[in-house]
């Protein structure tokens, strides 16, 4: 018995391999790994009376990739190159075997783990739902580098190859099956035993030819007409290409990457294919933007583990949220609700408004519609799921759930008044969350009877797209409400961030010096386009005039307001935004913002606000260079400023909150990392000549100095 592997051999001298990391809650391919694996393929090769091998896990999970640390390890071209050839070599092994293998899969087989399963002969999955198999790869920036570029074209086509290297989904087991990715799915109990049959079958012949049999000509002529000859490939090519660049706008290299192993690997042998796709792996590794993507995957990792766990057991056990209370039933609500119901949580909505009860009932439903006509979800889950669904239009029916969110209009008093509701309501263990977005939790708190149960939950619009949920804690919350709140969030699948309360938090906060820079640069003479477009040449995926219309020009008013009033002498809103917010310009919502909308669809921008301004727009007033770098680096400056303050706990959780609320280019790893990649001295020397230029808002963060004198980054780690 190995490290890692373990052998046990069935009747008929088949071969069952074992992989069990005893000290990990999941497989892993490590180097470790690979060499004990390479030396049990070597003894099968030496073993004549072996008939099959079959690959199991001895987890949950079958095998969840490789050892992304080992990755991250690698400096040079050359170093990553050797280590997927290396990889792709002990692969091969079990593709040279003389007798049949077949990989059993449970649970997860993603990365190199389904990789090992593609140098099977055979691959058969459960029918647990748990079970997925994918190349998930791009998400690091990254292709395969184990031959899942080339043998997974060679096993289901170039078209569905792609689809699956290019997007990184995830498939379960029936959907594998049918699109050939695995030849049977079993039940989980019938696994061994289905794995250890097919050993024995003979694997029918595979064709390049069209079947010409009835029934199975007009599928697989198309494919035959396009993939079967090389025209058709490269007009596939072409086509692909262009699919590309339209999703990821030039920003993502391993996507094209992934277009030059899969059309270019599928011309050549596969030994050479295999030589094609480690050479443009190793050149994908050492990118930055393959260390942003990986470093995004540490930090999410990291919250899973967040650090209130302990006072949550303690008082709850393993026990999760079963109910929540929402009050407010506007487009928040609506949102809020649907993600929870989504996920078998009991939704009690009170609203006292009858038709926001039935927009928000519409909201849900309509939601629900989607994904069923979309064969997403059966007729029998969307009533399942609205079940879980209870209206009313008062706060009585919230006596007796887990938590009570309110997300209800931006006024300190309202919120207070429900809270006393609430109050009155609830038992010892009642919790009071507050979907704000600017007003500090402690005001909101200020006349509780117990202010350590009453927290920030600040959604992002819309909620059923947005990962990122920022908890907010005030000096008095309680960690068991901040456990329980935290472990709510992550039942809703996003992403969350506990930060300290304060104007604006860190998300809203960062956000309103990006914005208002914004705002400045236009009343400057700026034309509105030209603005937009440098921060979405550097990777936002809207920019910061568009972004005020989507919020709204009133609710963005107000949390400006809300932020310059904490900071009046850093963030001095432009006096030239009123005649605009007078004019009744809402953005989108009214189809009247600095953009012009015609049936919900974003027009060119609104000459009239220039009128309102009072200015002539000019694109040489501020270059498109100085647009970018006064809206980004008073945004980086900052996020420092809240690690620095305690607002933020860690520089994670930063770079989390930038990226998945604010739309932080993930390519750049969000603010702290973009400092690591640029240089601390660098960004404080910027900002320096920008404060010299226009004032005290471009002051370095004492914390940013710190880091650029000691050359000190803020994720050593990474380096």
């Amino acid at each position: 018995m190995g490290e890692f592997w373990h052998i046990e051999r069935e009747v008929g001298n088949v071969a069952v391999v074992v992989f069990d990391t005893k000290e990990k809650e999941v497989n892993v391919l490590s180097a470790k790994v690979l060499h004990e694996l390479n030396d049990i393929l070597d003894s099968f090769q030496g073993d004549h009376g072996l008939e099959g091998v079959v690959f199991i896990s001895g987890k949950k999970d079958f095998i969840v990739g490789a050892d992304i640390h080992e990755i991250n390890a690698m400096r040079t071209i050359e170093e990553a190159t050797l280590g997927s050839r290396q990889m792709q070599a002990v692969l091969q092994k079990i593709t040279d075997l003389r007798v049949p293998t077949v990989a059993a899969i449970n649970g997860q087989a993603l990365g190199g783990g389904f990789e090992l399963a593609l140098a099977c002969s055979w691959r058969v999955a459960t029918n647990d739902p748990r079970t997925k198999v994918g190349l998930p790869e791009i998400q690091l920036g990254l292709i395969p580098g184990a031959g899942g570029t080339q043998r997974l074209s060679r096993l289901i086509g170039l078209q569905g190859a792609l689809d699956l290297i290019i997007t990184g989904k995830k498939v379960g087991g029936k959907k594998a099956e049918k699109s050939g990715l695995v030849d049977a799915t079993v039940p989980p109990q019938s696994l061994r035993e289905y794995a250890v049959k097919l050993v024995h079958k003979k694997r029918p012949a595979r064709s390049r030819l069209p079947d010409l049999s009835p029934g199975k000509l007009a599928a697989d002529l198309p494919k035959w007409a396009t993939e079967g000859n090389p025209i058709g490939r490269k007009l596939m090519q072409k086509k692909a290409r262009e699919m590309v660049d339209d999703k990821t706008k030039g920003f993502y290299p391993a996507a094209y990457k992934a277009l030059e192993a899969v059309f270019e690997g599928h011309e050549l042998s596969l030994a050479k294919g295999l030589e094609l796709e480690a050479t443009l792996f190793g050149q994908l590794a050492v990118t930055r933007e393959s260390h942003s993507l990986v470093h995004l995957f540490h930090a999410t990792t990291s919250l899973k583990k967040h650090r209130y766990k302990d006072a949550g057991r303690e008082r709850f056990g393993t026990s999760k949220v079963g109910s929540i209370g929402l009050i407010g039933a506007g487009f928040m609500g609506a949102g809020i609700t649907t993600v929870a119901i989504e996920r078998g949580i009991t939704v009690r909505l009170a609203d006292p408004n009858k038709d926001s009860v039935g927009r928000a009932l519409k909201h849900s439903r309509d939601y629900f519609q989607k994904k069923l006509d979309r064969r997403r979800i059966k007729p029998f889950e969307l009533t399942q799921k609205l079940a879980h669904l209870s209206p009313g239009l008062n706060t009585k029916g919230l006596g007796h759930v887990d938590i009570v969110i309110e997300a209800v209009f931006e006024d300190l008093r309202l919120k207070q008044s429900l809270l006393k509701q609430i109050e009155e309501l609830n038992g010892e263990d009642y919790i009071f969350a507050s979907n704000t977005s600017a007003l500090p939790i402690s005001k909101i708190a200020s006349q509780a009877k117990h202010p350590e149960r009453v927290i920030g939950m600040h959604f992002f619009s819309p909620v059923e797209k947005m990962p990122l949920l920022e908890v907010v804690i005030t000096d008095a919350t309680a960690d068991w409400v901040t456990a329980r709140t935290v472990e709510l969030g992550q039942e809703l699948g996003k992403q969350v961030i506990v930060v300290k309360d304060g104007p604006g938090f860190y998300t809203t906060r960062a956000l309103s010096f990006f914005l208002n820079e914004a705002a400045l640069v236009l009343a400057e003479g700026a034309p509105i386009e030209q603005i937009d477009e440098a921060l979405t040449d550097f990777g936002f995926p809207v920019g910061p005039i568009t972004l005020i219309d989507e919020v709204g020009i009133d609710v963005g008013m107000h949390v400006l307001e809300t932020i310059s009033s904490a900071f009046p002498d850093r963030l001095v809103m432009p006096q030239s935004l009123a005649p605009i917010a007078d004019s009744g310009r809402l953005g989108r919502k009214n189809n009247k913002g600095f953009y012009l909308y015609e049936a919900g669809k974003k027009g060119r921008a609104d000459s009239g606000v220039y009128e309102l301004l009072g200015l002539e727009p000019d694109s040489a007033k501020v270059g498109e260079d100085e647009i970018l770098e006064r809206c980004l680096l008073v945004f980086v400056n900052e996020s420092v400023r809240c690690l620095e303050e305690g607002i933020l706990a860690n520089a994670y959780d930063g770079d989390v909150g930038a990226v998945f609320g604010l739309g932080f280019p993930p390519f750049w790893g969000g603010p702290f990392k973009y400092i690591d990649h640029v240089g601390a001295s660098g960004v404080v020397a910027r900002l320096r000549e920008l404060e010299g230029r226009h004032g005290s808002r471009f002051k370095p963060s004492p914390l940013l100095i710190k880091h650029a004198d000691s050359q000190q980054r803020f994720f050593p780690e990474e380096a």
